[in-house]
């Protein structure tokens, strides 16, 4: 014989079990496409990056990263234009093409 608690627990069990399967999908309607930047826009992120760079100011910059546009402060450590990567002076680096916009604080 089974134990009676067992099958009286038994129906949430299978709620625990689509909890996390809810999750899971409203995380990926959460997700979005990369948005597109024209000529002007970049042309603008550019000049903001390579200020930032000189003057050593703190900024915001806005990236998108899998489906998600995250922000990141800091001030800009080094700019490498071999491999189009900006690095912060904690370590951290982006893409150039992962950038979509940059705020000065």
């Amino acid at each position: 014989m089974s134990n009676r608690s067992d099958i009286r627990w038994a129906p949430f069990d299978s709620l625990l079990q689509s909890k996390s399967l809810l999750h899971e999908l409203s995380e990926k309607r959460k997700i979005i496409s990369k948005p597109t930047l024209s000529l002007d826009e970049l042309e603008v992120l550019e000049k903001d990056i390579l200020m930032a760079f000189h003057t050593k100011s703190v900024i915001e910059i806005e990236y998108f990263y899998e489906g998600k546009i995250y922000k990141k402060q800091g001030i800009l450590s080094s700019i490498c234009k071999n491999s189009f990567k900006v690095y912060f002076g904690d370590s951290t680096s982006l893409y150039f093409d992962q950038i979509l916009k940059v705020h000065f604080l």
